[in-house]
């Protein structure tokens, strides 16, 4: 199950103390009244084999782009703003791809005579004439691609009492290992996703308040994000399916407290920033008697040439709507299915240590996310995910594990859609490229030479936290009270502990911070958790070219 933590809303803090000061009309200008952002990338890829054991996807090769626009109005005498963000063609493939009268369609019957593109992307899906309960009949498909897609549309306005900000809005403010807004703030590939809520947002700057009653008419405002200590409350419409019944509906209310110092000097001298942040989510419905509670908390600081990234993320709580599936994959009589309240328990954590020499820094950056060995619907969720875009590693689960997931989860899919199933859980089961069920030690060296110019090398060893379990596979061959004995990983063989040795490498070329090319390699040494039943499972390598514009 993939987190539902909130982090990083601090950031969008702000009191009295953030009011703009008054100004004449006539001397705003339009910049000041309108804002646009704008990252414009093209990615080609390279892998193989992308498919460690079989030969659907020996290799893989594509280029894909996406445009994203950052975009709003804001009256800066009062402090009110509207804004907006949009992907355009997100995951279009370059060329004039598909066939001609199915979906999706090339603009042309003949490769030959084309004169403009088309919008399809690829996933992974069912392959012509085969079996729709054999994982391996699944493999990467064209699909059509809506060219334009909204993620955002809310307003805020900052009060002499705080900020409210309402409308579908980033879910954080930055990026994070349970949630993450999407920017572009990963140190290996990209971010491809843009975690959003629809929500009404309550925040304000404490601290002010209190300095404020302490100094007196000494008091003089502190506008700044960097320094002091926040509180913010939030409620989220999650699911809201027919209007005219409650019992469906699904919510979410968020409370956060963090501190923040912009000049830590009890650090030491070179003390330069801390923040400190806690937070409680509660996700709760009816229909399928749902409470889950999510305890994030992290830390940053930097002193020095040192600089600290801890986080750790706690859930808990019960549920119906995941064994509403699992049981009909059991069960395939609805009279005799035997649907449980399943326990949530799952818990992830990650600490990067940075220290700077000179123009290299080395790093050490340790990843773990809680796993689940027994599927069955009566024991407890003990899976945790990492967000999508806090990327760990170029290859091994950005794409093998990526893959290999979204092929058993297809099979599930099939089955509950021909069991009339209430609930599609294992749409979860497909990882999408996130950290999950794992523990990885991550030594990394930076170098910058220049200020344009600057490489990366990274050797990630990767374990699981248990051991690998393709859910669907191992459900469907149960024979016994015991689960183990029919457990199988998801390339069919025996479940192990130790996914791999990643080495990744990566060189960028930064002209004016607006304009970045970029070069990413990767070979991925396989280990016990990912070989079949034969005991086979191939190295796999990964290059890719990356250029991206930004305004």
């Amino acid at each position: 199950m993939s987190s539902i933590a909130l982090r990083g809303i601090a950031p969008m803090l702000a009191l009295s103390a953030l009011l703009l000061p008054s100004a004449a009309l006539a001397e705003i200008s339009i910049s000041d009244w309108v804002f646009l952002g704008a990252e414009y990338r093209v990615q080609t890829v390279y892998i193989s084999p992308l498919e460690l054991n079989g030969t659907t996807a020996a290799k893989a090769s594509y280029t894909e782009q996406r445009l994203r626009v950052d975009a709003g109005l804001r009256a800066p005498t009062f402090g009110v703003s509207l804004i907006t963000q949009f992907d355009f063609l997100d995951g279009v493939l370059f060329g004039d791809n598909g066939e001609w009268g199915k979906n999706p369609s090339p603009s042309s019957g003949l490769g030959v005579a084309t004169k403009w593109p088309n919008n399809a992307g690829w996933t992974v899906g069912l392959l012509p004439g085969r079996d729709p309960l054999d994982p391996d009949s699944y493999g990467p498909v064209l699909r059509s691609i809506e060219p334009i897609r909204i993620n955002r549309a809310y307003g805020k306005v900052v009060l002499p009492f705080g900020l409210i900000q309402v409308g579908r809005q980033p879910a954080a403010a930055g990026p994070g290992m349970s949630i993450h807004d999407g920017s572009r703030s990963n140190r290996w590939g990209v971010s491809r996703y843009s975690y959003s809520a629809d929500r009404a947002l309550f925040a304000t700057k404490i601290s002010e308040l209190a300095r404020m009653i302490s100094q007196g008419k000494e008091y003089k405002r502190d506008a700044s994000m960097d320094d002091g200590v926040f509180l913010a409350a939030a409620y989220d419409w999650v699911v809201n399916d027919n209007i005219t019944l409650g019992s469906d509906d699904l919510h979410q209310v968020v409370g956060m407290l963090q501190w923040k110092d912009r000049d830590p000097k009890w650090l030491g001298p070179k003390g330069k920033r801390w923040a400190l942040q806690v937070a409680v989510a509660n996700r709760f419905g009816a229909q399928f008697d749902t409470s889950v509670w999510v305890l994030p908390v992290s830390l940053e600081l930097e002193a020095g040439p040192v600089r600290f990234l801890g986080e750790f993320s706690a859930q808990f709580g019960h549920t119906r709507e995941i064994s509403e599936g699992l049981a009909a994959l059991r069960e395939a009589d609805p009279a005799r299915r035997k649907v449980k309240n399943q326990t949530l328990r799952a818990f992830g954590g990650r600490a990067v240590l940075d220290v700077d020499v000179g123009p290299v820094t080395a790093t050490l950056e340790f990843d773990y996310a809680s796993g689940d060995a027994d599927p069955r619907d009566e024991t407890p969720l003990t899976t945790f995910s990492f967000a999508h875009d806090t990327n760990v590693g170029l290859l091994l689960f950005e794409h093998i594990l990526a893959f290999e997931s979204a092929r058993s989860a297809a099979v599930g899919i099939q089955n509950l859609a021909q069991l009339g199933a209430k609930s599609f859980p294992l749409t979860e089961l497909s990882s999408e490229g996130r950290f999950q069920n794992g523990i990885v030690l991550f030594p990394q060296v930076g170098y910058r030479p220049l200020e344009w110019l600057s490489g990366r090398l990274g050797v990630m060893m990767a374990w699981s936290a248990a051991p690998v379990v393709d859910p669907i596979m191992t459900l469907l061959a149960e024979d016994g009270d015991r689960i183990d004995d029919d457990a199988v990983n998801w390339n069919g063989g025996r479940p192990g502990r130790y996914y791999g040795t990643e080495v990744d490498l990566q060189l960028e070329f930064n002209w004016k911070d607006h304009f970045l090319w970029t070069v990413e390699g990767a070979v991925l040494f396989p280990g016990s958790a990912l070989r079949d039943e034969s005991g086979d499972a191939a190295i796999s390598f990964l290059a890719q070219n990356r250029f991206t514009f930004m305004f």
